[in-house]
């Protein structure tokens, strides 16, 4: 694994190797770990569901739905404040909130007093950290390496967190197998640590934007979504994310309630 704590290093030119890249090598390393370590809480939640707490057809159903509503309802006010205030600091903020309430469903379970409705809330919240952290992250890349490099750095950034989200479902389930769902959590805290950690060493090169301190966050985001409109592939970009999205909401609320409640 690459290490996070070297000295910074100044932009890369146009023709270097992105993995001589220091702050890219922090933030690739980071955000590795955290989609790595999402795709694991996203098969241990629902088997603690039902093979601890005995949840029903409905209650899994629940579970799965609620994990998905933060995206679907925080997403424009998350990259609004990603525009708004630091990015980094909004990046670790996710991170940390995400490992404190990922440490409490083991702690419960070991003390007994595991609840399906704490497991609900616990889904919910580390699902707003993820977005606060995921629209940062997306934001945050344009200031690490130089213009040139930015179709490149995102094509490497894509194929690695696909094999970060597939790597991670499998060694879930392994862990699962081996360690039971609760402990298995504690290796997706330990993979959100090590992206706070990795991001707060990264060095962003560009400032933030001043923003007026009287404008509102609904206006910042209006302003986006019009300039989204005016951009035929913008829209066409949207499209193709929403619907991609929808369906592995639903991909991922189906293969619980197949594989795991019985019938």
């Amino acid at each position: 694994m690459t290490s996070c704590a070297e000295p910074p290093a100044p932009p890369a030119p146009s023709g270097a190797s992105l993995w001589r890249h220091r702050d890219f090598r922090r933030y690739l390393t980071g955000q590795t770990a955290s989609v790595a370590g999402s795709s694991i809480t996203q098969m241990a939640l629902p088997v603690l569901a039902v093979l601890h707490l005995d949840a029903t057809t409905a209650q899994v159903a629940w579970l799965a739905f609620l994990g998905q509503l933060p995206p679907a309802l925080l997403a424009l006010h998350a990259g609004a404040l990603a525009d708004r205030y630091s990015k980094r600091r909004q990046m670790i903020t996710g991170d940390l909130v995400s490992a404190a309430v990922l440490t409490t469903v083991p702690m419960s379970a070991a003390l007994g007093t595991l609840t399906l409705t704490q497991l609900m809330v616990v889904a919910v919240v580390q699902g707003a950290a993820s977005v606060l952290h995921d629209a940062a992250a997306i934001s945050l890349l344009p200031s690490l390496v130089d213009r040139s490099l930015i179709q490149r750095s995102n094509s490497r950034v894509g194929a690695l967190f696909a094999i970060a989200a597939t790597a991670g479902s499998h060694l879930g389930a392994a862990l699962t197998a081996v360690l039971g769902p609760a402990r298995a959590l504690l290796r997706d805290v330990v993979s959100f640590l090590i992206s706070a950690g990795c991001t707060a060493r990264v060095q962003a090169r560009a400032p933030a934007r001043a923003r007026p301190e009287a404008r509102r966050l609904r206006e910042e985001i209006g302003e986006g979504l019009r300039y989204v409109r005016g951009d035929e592939r913008l829209v066409t970009l949207t499209l193709v994310n929403a619907t991609t999205s929808f369906g592995l909401g639903l991909l991922n609320t189906l293969w619980a309630l197949y594989l795991l409640v019985p019938a």
